[in-house]
């Protein structure tokens, strides 16, 4: 992946989002994280989706996985925004997505307003075979660029989910270099009763956890993010 994107692993989604007035707003970077199947990967399709509307998206997805596609298309287009102005690069391996997140500070338009990596678990994952590769990598690289890009004016999203550790409790993998570079953490989790999931903002010095809403998928397709209070756009005006 030089200058020049491959066809073959970069996709323009085409259809244009209105998401509802209650955003959650997030800024800088975030670190998204839960067990599987909380809805992370829903979560920064809702984002997403109201991002397009009136900017550009990066989505870098490390798993292979087209799952989300088809959702991010059906919200997209119900919420009144551009797919055109989502870009998707599939990556297969830990050398294309660390440098396909290393290839955003030459080649990112300026009017992007959200990135997403989802997820950071798999690429984080290689480096038990090999702690001085994509762990190393991830640390003195990927994160710092991500970081800067954040603090440049992108909103950043790093989802990842949960695994059980020596210390017999479910934690991101690497989450505590994670938090070194991350201005906040969502926490994504599966209510104990009923179709939601909540969404808790954390913050990463302090500890503190609030929830700041609830979501879900409905059958139709689409996505119901709802939040306890109101705030600020998605990162940067295009």
């Amino acid at each position: 992946m030089e200058k020049q994107r491959k066809k073959d692993r970069t996709m323009r989604i085409e259809t244009s989002s209105r998401w509802p007035s209650t955003s959650l707003g997030l800024n800088g970077l975030v670190h998204v994280w839960g067990p599987a199947g909380a809805g992370k990967s829903l979560f920064a399709v809702a984002m997403a989706a109201q991002a397009s509307a009136n900017t550009q998206v990066e989505w870098i997805s490390t798993d292979g996985k087209m799952s989300f596609i088809p959702h991010l298309k059906r919200n997209v287009k119900e919420r009144g925004g551009s797919t055109g102005n989502i870009l998707v690069t599939m990556t297969r391996s830990h050398n294309e997505a660390q440098r396909a997140i290393l290839n955003l500070v030459p080649l990112l338009e300026r009017s992007t307003a959200l990135i997403v990596v989802d997820p950071v678990t798999r690429v984080a994952d290689m480096a038990r075979s090999n702690p001085t590769l994509w762990g190393q990598e991830l640390i003195e690289e990927a994160l710092p660029t991500l970081a800067a890009l954040a603090a440049n004016g992108s909103s950043v999203l790093v989802t990842s989910e949960c695994r059980l550790l020596q210390e017999s409790e479910n934690a991101p993998v690497h989450q505590q270099a994670i938090r070194r570079w991350s201005d906040k953490e969502i926490l994504i989790r599966r209510e104990m009763a009923g179709r939601y999931s909540s969404i808790t903002s954390i913050d990463p010095k302090s500890g503190v956890r609030t929830q700041i809403g609830r979501l879900r998928l409905l059958d139709t397709g689409l996505i119901e993010a709802s939040c306890i209070y109101q705030s600020s756009d998605i990162g940067r005006n295009p």
